[in-house]
């Protein structure tokens, strides 16, 4: 018995590969976050649409390259799936009310590059959500080694705005001609990051866009074939994750 309780205490000791974090504070395994603030992302025609931010960056703590599985479990809600829903992204981009599971490499020390994870829902129509996020080694099906951190996205009559600004939809084309990249899009900021990462994860290019519409930045970097990630950035939020290909 007591041989049995020291190896789970040896092994919860060993779970440390990853952890999620709140800005700039590690949080706990199991902890519990509300969402109420919303930025005004999108004024189209009479709609508004809102984003709930849940601010979650997720980081690999050991020294290594780790495959790492993320979920989004939707636990509550939402109340009205019409005028809602869940944005996901872990490498690639997901908008919609299910339960998602993607994978994806992490560098050493490192966050995970695209991780996004938020709610949008239309402005007056109140709206809410509970949703779990779990991160995991790939290939651990028993999830010995997982964090796990619950958010609640509530917009309500107490909510307020962070961003009083509608935003532009943000988009992003990827145009290759030889071995130049060229990236186009039009954004709501001229202080958006561009950040270029291979598919384990490193980190390739970053580079300011300082112009705030029909941007096209020539990447300076020349790129070997392969997948990429392609990651645009406005105040540390991704915006845009897109996956691209150079041939």
């Amino acid at each position: 018995m007591i041989l049995s309780v020291l190896f789970l205490l040896v092994m919860s000791a060993r779970a440390q590969s990853f952890m999620f974090y709140s800005g700039d504070q590690p949080l706990d395994d199991n902890a519990e976050i509300t969402v109420s603030d919303y930025q005004v992302f999108m004024t189209n025609g009479d709609n508004t649409i809102l984003s709930m931010e849940s601010g979650l960056q997720l980081k690999n703590i050991t020294e290594s390259d780790v495959q790492a599985t993320v979920t989004q479990t939707i636990l509550e809600g939402p109340t009205d799936g019409v005028n809602g829903y869940l944005s996901f992204c872990f490498m690639s981009c997901y908008t919609g009310n299910s339960d998602r599971t993607l994978n994806g490499s992490i560098g050493a020390g490192s966050f995970a590059p695209g991780y996004h994870d938020n709610f949008y829902v239309y402005q007056g129509i109140y709206n809410r959500i509970k949703v779990q996020y779990t991160v995991y080694l790939t290939g651990d099906a028993s999830q010995t080694d997982k964090k796990t951190v619950t958010v609640t996205y509530v917009y309500d009559e107490n909510s307020i705005t962070r961003l009083n600004t509608p935003e532009v939809k943000p988009e992003l084309t990827v145009f290759q001609e030889g071995n130049r990249m060229e990236f186009s899009g039009s954004f709501a900021s001229n202080t958006c990051q561009l950040e270029i990462y291979a598919m384990t994860g490193q980190k390739i290019a970053q580079h300011l866009l300082t112009s705030a519409a029909n941007e096209t930045f020539i990447l300076p970097e020349k790129l070997t074939k392969g997948v990429y990630l392609c990651v645009i950035k406005q105040d540390k939020q991704t915006i845009i994750s897109k996956k691209f290909i150079v041939k």
